[in-house]
């Protein structure tokens, strides 16, 4: 509690269960010379209040056990404190919560998050209205006793209370308009809009045939705007951009400063949306000149959602929903900026939500550690046996259960993930192979083959998480084998030929992935140290007993005659792939 000072401009209790607005109020309170009392319960300021000490309370309205409505009608209600102004200072921001504090007795409301300025005021002007009532009453008392000899005295001190009666009728005045005006541009704020809005929906019940116009209108890139301008500026741009909203539209029309750079526009009475889209069109046409700010001159572009007020509405929710959808879109839209809403756009807007719900669950299966490898044995048509083990990923979800890679492998390279994802796949089959070597010591051999991404092959740390998982899980590199598609080394030759070079110094064996598809591959094989090539299993599909096209299946011979002939000069493994049935066996 602060002493009172004989200087003191007032003495006011802070009402608030945040220690941090009681500590800023208190402070800026105190720099403009006012003592105050600090509490952050309601039983506690009703206590304070009774001291006699205090001559106005600003009071929170959610608080615990007991909020600001409760208080102040304890206060009211008592003779002691009833004529203690209370300022209400909350976060609500309803037009019902402001008629509520000032049923409950309040003389003034004021927003949070607050202005310093704007609070100074209302303090010195309530603090002055109560004292300047205090000094009423106490000329009244005197007149009363002195009636009868000083009548032109008290002829003054009546019009003295008339006086003051109809100031404080004008500040009451002025602070209802605050209630339901933007601060800034001085047009209706999003309290009344809303209000506008829930009557015309009560409108279009009652009078059939009945249509108005919600236009939401956004300055395109404001947030870059605002960097260059400073906070004065930055109002100032906007007064002017409510004034040239307002010089486009009917007289009948509404403007709001909902929040920040959006504006929205009732338009009562329209006859169909061709009104709406004209009064748009005129501001956007308005807007195509630039705003003189001091010195500087800024162009400012909007984007319109148009949407026609009828009876399939019910509420303001479900407008402004709407109205919002068509602005967004037409945010995203190349050249038009004003749509009108369409029920289609629902179907964007959930095929959107359906694409982050897959972004969210991608990441969080990474997290999880959800995906895990199956894997496809490679065997030696020499002696029969397996000798790899191919690691091929799967999504195990938790709900759909297991999920191929064609449905996520695409979202997860279009996140960025597919490198996070692939290192996984790489611990996994490592960890995989070193349990099976020492459950069958007589599969020490037993090779593991993992298939490398663009972005897993050129990432910075693939030569240290290699380094790393082999050491930690004493692993051989020549067990390790990558597959690596031909695309990846032609592309950026230079920057590929190192990373082949570091994992072949660690013995890791490089396979050339899908071969036999591509221009390229003969270079590719020359150019870049492979051990291995995979035939594309569109090369083995060609060959068939019963085919009916037998000039493809030669070719498709002479190619895989050819291309072992070529392994075979390099000193280079074959493998195919795709070896659906016995024809196709044999002849390999």
């Amino acid at each position: 509690m602060n002493t009172q000072a004989e200087n003191s401009q007032g003495n006011i209790l802070i009402v608030d269960d945040t220690p941090d607005n009681l500590d800023l109020l208190a402070a800026i309170l105190k720099r403009r010379g006012y003592q105050s009392i600090c509490v952050d319960n309601g039983a506690e300021a009703i206590e304070a209040a009774h001291s006699g000490w205090v001559e106005l309370i600003l009071l929170d309205i959610q608080m615990p056990e007991m909020d600001g409505y409760e208080v102040c009608q304890r206060l009211k209600a008592d003779e002691k404190t009833k004529e203690i102004p209370v300022i209400f200072i909350s976060a609500l921001d309803e037009f019902a919560d402001k008629k509520q504090a000032f049923k409950v007795g309040g003389v003034d409301y004021i927003n949070k998050p607050f202005e310093i300025k704007e609070v100074v005021v209302r303090v010195a002007n309530q603090i002055a209205i109560a004292r300047s009532k205090n000094q009423i009453v106490e000329l009244n008392n005197q007149l009363e006793q002195k009636v009868k000899d000083r009548t032109i005295e008290l002829e003054n001190s009546n019009q003295q209370l008339k006086d003051e009666i109809n100031r404080r009728q004008q500040a009451q005045d002025r602070l209802l308009k605050m209630a339901l005006n933007d601060s800034i541009t001085g047009y209706a704020n999003r309290n009344s809009f809303i209000s506008r809005l829930k009557q015309a929906l009560s409108d279009t019940n009652k009078t059939p045939g009945y249509f108005f116009g919600v236009i939401l209108l956004e300055c395109d890139r404001f947030r870059n705007i605002k960097r260059t301008l400073s906070h004065i500026e930055t109002n100032q741009l906007l007064m002017a951009i409510a004034h040239n909203i307002h010089s486009c539209l009917p007289e009948t029309a509404l403007l709001s400063r909902l929040e920040g750079e959006e504006f929205g526009i009732f338009l009562d009475r329209i006859q169909d949306v061709e009104d709406a889209i004209a009064v748009a069109q005129k501001i956007q046409e308005k807007f195509s000149q630039p705003f003189a700010i001091k010195r500087s001159k800024i162009l400012v572009n909007i984007n319109a959602g148009i949407v026609i007020g009828n009876q399939d509405y019910r509420d303001t929710d479900r407008l402004f929903n709407d109205a919002d959808m068509a602005m967004q879109q037409a945010k995203e839209e190349e050249g038009d900026r004003i749509l009108v809403f369409q029920p289609e756009m629902y179907i964007q807007l959930q095929q959107d939500v359906d694409s982050a719900k897959h972004e969210m669950a991608l990441k969080q299966a990474i997290k999880s550690q959800e995906f895990v490898n199956h894997y496809l044995p490679i065997v030696s048509l020499k002696s029969d046996r397996v000798i790899e083990l191919e690691a091929l990923v799967r999504w195990h979800h938790p709900q759909q259960g297991i999920i191929p890679p064609q449905n996520f492998i695409a979202k997860a390279e279009e996140m960025g993930l597919t490198n996070a994802m692939g290192n996984l796949v790489f611990k996994q089959a490592c960890q995989d192979l070193k349990k099976w070597q020492r459950s069958q010591k007589a599969q020490s051999n037993l090779g593991v083959c993992i298939n490398l991404s663009a972005k897993q092959f050129f990432h910075p740390s693939l030569i240290s998480k290699v380094d790393t998982i082999v050491r930690k899980l004493k692993l051989e590199g020549q067990n390790i084998k990558f597959d690596i598609a031909e695309t990846i080394a032609i592309e950026n030759p230079k920057t590929a030929l190192p990373i082949f070079q570091q994992l072949k110094r660690r013995q890791v064996k490089l396979c050339l992935d899908n071969f036999g598809t591509g221009y390229s591959s003969l270079t590719c094989l020359h150019q870049f140290p492979f051990d291995e090539i995979k035939i594309d299993r569109s090369v083995v599909a060609k060959i068939s007993p019963t085919s009916l096209k037998l000039e493809h299946e030669k070719s498709a011979n002479q190619l895989l005659e050819q291309i072992i002939t070529i392994a075979s000069q390099l000193n280079m493994l074959v493998t195919a792939t795709g070896i659906e049935n016995s024809y196709q066996l044999n002849l390999l």
